[in-house]
């Protein structure tokens, strides 16, 4: 009997091609997300980067100052007339003491009343606006009203 040179694959042969297939399509995937990976960590190191600079301002803030002096800081930095509000999320970046407070409002209120107290800061009622704005004592007119310049900052 002579043997055919066509003979079928065997059942073996198949498997193997299959596996051999699948193999690259692995290879393939795993070479796919490892370039994912290697362009995620670029953008999680930029974003690193950027938001140490948004919690840490590299600028003239120093810790070791007064609240008074923080507070004034950080409404002269913003250029714009700040409630309380705004004023305690600015410092929450900046002083992780004030993340351990349970009420930052009544922690932050005795150094704005100092402020005032001492002129650093100058309250300014908005009409229909519940609590004070914040202001340094340029932007008030000798007659308390707000500068038009600060005043359009406020909406």
């Amino acid at each position: 009997m002579e043997k055919n040179s066509q003979n079928p694959p065997s059942f073996l042969e198949i498997k193997l091609e299959r596996l051999k297939k699948k193999l690259a399509e692995t290879q393939k995937e795993l070479s796919e997300t490892r370039d994912q990976l290697h362009r995620q960590e670029n953008e999680n190191t930029k974003l690193r980067l950027l938001l140490d600079n948004y919690v840490n301002p590299k600028d003239e803030y120093n810790k070791s100052r007064t609240w008074v002096s923080k507070i004034a800081f950080i409404v002269a930095k913003a250029n714009k007339p700040l409630r309380s509000a705004e004023i305690i999320a600015l410092l929450l970046r900046r002083e992780p003491v004030l993340h351990e407070k349970e009420s930052k409002e009544k922690f932050i209120s005795p150094s704005l009343n100092s402020a005032i107290k001492s002129k650093r800061l100058v309250p300014y009622k908005l009409p229909g606006v519940r609590g004070n704005f914040y202001c340094l004592p340029e932007w008030v007119s000798e007659e308390g009203e707000l500068l038009p310049e600060m005043r359009k900052k406020i909406y």
